[in-house]
């Protein structure tokens, strides 16, 4: 007899994707300032999901530049 499977397929490997560019901050927008400011000292404290939060944060802007 055969050993039960106990999962559908091979799982399922996702790229990380640490060479993608990270947004810049807009000349004059205090936004995007902090939000490049949080994301340096999220950095430093090792958070990067905090880092990965300000990035799309950054990307979404409210004011709509990117």
């Amino acid at each position: 007899m055969s050993e039960a499977k106990t999962y559908p397929s091979d799982p399922v490997e996702l790229p990380l994707l640490m060479d993608v560019v990270e947004p810049k901050p807009v000349e004059g927008c205090p936004g995007c300032l902090e939000l490049a400011n949080v994301r340096d000292r999220a950095r430093a404290g090792g958070d990067m999901t905090t880092v990965t939060d300000c990035n799309v944060f950054m990307r979404r802007h409210p004011e709509g530049h990117a």
